[in-house]
C-alpha cells in the first residue's frame, strides 16, 4: 500500500472515531446542528416550506435511525452506535466506488 493510501485511510479512521464527538457535545441540550425536523425549521424561519414538507418522508426505513442501533440510549452506546454508522456508511461508499471503477475500466477507452 502506498504512503498516500495509508494516509488517507488514517484520515477516514480518525474522523470515524471523533464521529461521536458531534453529538455528545449536544448531549444534554438538544439535537445535533443541522438535524431538525420540518416544523422545527419552519419555526425558526418563520414560513412553510413545501419543499421541506414534500422531501422530509423520502427515506422511511433508515438502515441505522438517528445514527444509532435500536435501544442504545446513553452516552456510550450512542457513541458506539456513531461509530457503527459511519463505518457502514464509509463501507457503502466504498463499495459504490469499486463498482463504478470496474464498470468504467470494463469499458475502455471509447474508439
Amino acid at each position: 500500500m502506498d504512503r498516500l493510501t495509508k494516509t488517507l485511510l488514517g484520515v477516514v479512521a480518525a474522523l470515524i472515531i471523533l464521529s461521536p464527538i458531534g453529538i455528545l457535545l449536544v448531549w444534554n441540550y438538544s439535537g445535533a446542528w443541522g438535524e431538525w425536523d420540518v416544523s422545527t425549521v419552519e419555526h425558526m424561519v418563520g414560513q412553510k416550506l413545501p419543499g421541506m414538507e414534500k422531501l422530509a418522508n423520502a427515506w422511511h426505513h433508515p438502515v441505522l435511525p438517528d445514527y444509532n442501533v435500536p435501544g442504545w440510549e446513553d452516552k456510550l452506546h450512542a457513541s458506539v452506535g456513531y461509530i457503527i454508522s459511519a463505518v457502514v456508511g464509509v463501507a457503502v461508499v466504498l463499495a459504490v466506488y469499486y463498482i463504478l471503477v470496474r464498470l468504467a475500466a470494463g469499458r475502455g477507452p471509447a474508439s
